[in-house]
């Protein structure tokens, strides 16, 4: 009796904990360094990220702003910053959730106690830090920076204060070193100095470790029951971290914007992984070859500890603000409403819209950061006054065009504009996606991405007579990937866990091996790896599931279902459409059909589509016109026309319909990214 009275006491107690756990962030935005011609820290834009986080966590997570703390420029000195690390300290209980974001420069800085592997902190740029390159200059300017040993010093006391029902998220928009840009006027970077460094650092001490950023352990002992610790970073150690523009053309930092748009579409339970995921799945189109960094001990825990809010499927109306001829909606381009959307307004309390009528219908006409506005199909009173539900019924997609330039050599640049005014794919701008220069010698070209120089495809020469139209083509090849990687959108119930592993000689899960080939939380396969498929149908309904390959070229191919597999053993071992069929709670794992990991290498994605109805992407994928399908289920299934509608015409264009598509009930489509590198 006495020991289950003491079990009902200690269930009532954690209910009450759990109902007392708090959500606190600090915000961290430094912009406009002091006098920076002479402290050589440049002015970036920070400032524009703070509305984006704040907003997201409040809007979508549920955060209370009063227990939000935002430091902006000169309030966040070093000694500023390290007052509000122990005052967020003190303020939190255990099992509370923190978030900590620095949106600054950064900056890597000689090594003071010998526990870095390259001999080199990383550190965050405060208001008021001086850079010089000059050795003799280090011990007078090195203390105005804030190492990762101090702040992990603070990281280890928030945790021990947290305690193990505790979460603490760090993400950090700086980078810490670069090569600088590549001859084009890029997207400004946020760091980018040499390190700085003593007189007597040995430069031997380099290497191309691929640690992330900020380190955990430091002086402060770390307790058993401490809480988890998960720092997601915008770029590698040795990478530039570079700002993007945000879908009203605003410079913003890349992963301030893309942990914005994954934490307000949440529709599910999640991990950090899963949240990496999301914001990589972001960054390939903001950020192409910036490669983001996953770390700490809490990256498969489940986000904030499962305390978190999943964006509903539907949006409500900001009543103050709307008018029955422009509806305003309590959603933005962050949470994944775009320009041009089709929106069905639905009664309020409204969950499931199958077999209702809407009681409106309108378009996005504009949209920001948190709003969007709708402008009804017939202006009505009624609308604004019954406070509807709104439903994306069609999300637009594919509107973008390619901003590219040419490097001014041989008039090549002027003759371009010329020949692709009509081409309505692209738009020049200095600020661009692709930029064409000159590759061994001024006849031969290549398109780069302009922020790392990397080569999407190499080897055009022009003449007024050629290299046009194969420019063309690789422009065409090029928003056609871009345009399916960023498709995302699911179907209530429509849910799968997809994995890339390595079997063992037994056929078992070599779990050591997929250890060794995840790198700063991501799969990075070399090449002739030989790797697996398992697929696990982790919704409430079937789904017949197709994958395909997106290089890192643009070039697209057929993963699931494919007629020319072969088994280990060389035999013909197609998978059919058919075969690509999951039922509920069960798993798809084709350990007889390997995967051969080949060139080219860099940043490859699977794109995963998920069908209640029978789905072939095959045929539609190695048609040379794919504007007419060979049908042979009757009628074309929805996912279908999404992926016939990704094509581009000779004019730079996709179909009107295709701009648009249709996510009433349409299947769930997803990313799963990994890199490729050389053996």
């Amino acid at each position: 009796m006495i020991i289950k009275m003491m079990i009902v006491a200690c269930c009532f107690l954690s209910s009450a904990f759990s109902f007392a756990q708090t959500k606190h962030a600090l915000i961290v935005a430094i912009g406009h360094y002091p006098d920076p011609v002479k402290n050589k820290w440049r002015v970036i834009n920070s400032i524009n990220d703070i509305p984006l986080i704040k907003n997201a966590l409040v809007m979508n997570q549920q955060f209370d702003e009063k227990n939000i703390r935002v430091l902006a420029d000169s309030q966040a000195t070093k000694k500023g910053i390290v007052d509000a690390l122990d005052q967020l300290t003190a303020s939190v209980n255990k099992g509370d959730v923190v978030v900590i974001h620095f949106s600054s420069h950064g900056q890597q800085i000689e090594d003071d106690n010998n526990d870095e592997i390259d001999g080199l902190d990383e550190a965050i740029v405060p208001y008021g830090a001086v850079f010089s390159s000059d050795p003799a200059k280090f011990e007078q300017l090195a203390p105005g920076y804030l190492r990762d040993d101090l702040f992990g010093d603070k990281v280890t006391q928030l945790r021990n204060r947290l305690g193990k029902d505790g979460d603490l998220l760090v993400i950090i928009d700086a980078c810490h070193s670069g090569t600088g840009t590549r001859g084009v006027e890029t997207a400004k970077v946020r760091g980018g100095n040499i390190p700085m460094v003593s007189k007597n650092f040995s430069t031997q001490k380099f290497s191309n470790t691929e640690q992330g950023v900020f380190k955990e352990d430091a002086g402060t002992k770390l307790n058993e029951d401490a809480s988890s610790y998960v720092v997601i970073s915008g770029s590698q150690a040795r990478e530039n971290n570079y700002e993007c523009l945000d879908d009203n053309d605003n410079p913003v930092g890349s992963l301030s914007y893309s942990f914005s748009n994954a934490i307000s579409s949440l529709k599910e339970k999640i991990t950090y992984r899963g949240l990496f995921a999301l914001i990589e799945n972001v960054m390939r189109e903001k950020a192409p070859e910036q490669r983001p960094v996953l770390e700490g001990d809490g990256i498969d825990r489940e986000l904030f500890g499962g305390r978190f809010e999943t964006q509903q499927p539907y949006f409500t109306i900001n009543r103050s603000l709307s008018k029955n001829d422009a509806i305003v909606l309590n959603g933005g381009f962050v949470s994944g409403i775009t320009k041009g959307s089709e929106i069905n307004f639905y009664e309020p309390g409204t969950v499931n819209t199958e077999g209702k009528k809407p009681v409106g219908k309108g378009k996005v006409v504009s949209v920001s950061s948190f709003t969007a506005t709708v402008k009804p199909g017939n202006a009505d009173d009624s609308l604004v006054v019954i406070n509807p539900y709104a439903f994306v019924s069609e999300l637009s997609y594919g509107t973008a065009k390619i901003k590219f330039l040419a490097r001014p050599v041989n008039a090549v640049d002027k003759m371009l504009q010329d020949s692709l005014k009509n081409f309505q794919l692209i738009e020049f701008s200095k600020i661009c996606d692709l930029f064409l220069d000159t590759s061994g010698s001024v006849n031969n070209w290549a398109l780069k991405y302009p922020n790392s120089g990397n080569i999407f495809q190499d080897g055009f020469t022009f003449t007024p007579t050629s290299g046009i139209n194969e420019l063309k083509a690789a422009l065409k090849r090029f928003e056609r990937s871009r345009y399916l990687k960023g498709l995302q959108f699911s179907e209530q119930g429509l849910s799968a866990k997809v994995q890339l592993l390595f079997i063992d000689e037994k056929g078992a899960v070599d779990s050591a091996k997929q250890k060794d080939r995840t790198h700063a939380g991501r799969l990075e396969l070399k090449q002739s790896d030989k790797v697996y498929l398992r697929i696990i149908n982790s919704g409430a309904k079937p789904f017949y599931i197709n994958i395909v390959d997106i290089q890192p070229d643009g070039f697209i191919n057929p993963v699931l279902p494919n007629k020319n597999l072969k088994d280990r053993n060389g035999n013909p071992a197609p998978v059919k459409w058919e075969d690509c069929f999951v039922k509920k709670s069960d798993t798809l794992f084709l350990r007889n059909l390997p995967i051969y990991i080949q060139p080219p290498f860099g940043d490859e994605t699977f794109k995963l589509f998920l069908s209640s109805s029978a789905l072939d992407l095959e045929d539609i994928l190695t048609l040379k016109d794919a504007t007419v399908p060979v049908n042979k289920k009757g009628v074309l299934n929805g996912l279908e026309k999404v992926f016939i509608e990704s094509n581009v015409n000779d004019y730079g264009q996709r179909s009107v319909a295709g701009k648009n598509v249709n996510t009433d009930k349409n299947g769930t489509v997803f990313s799963l990214n990994f890199r490729i590198v050389p053996k």
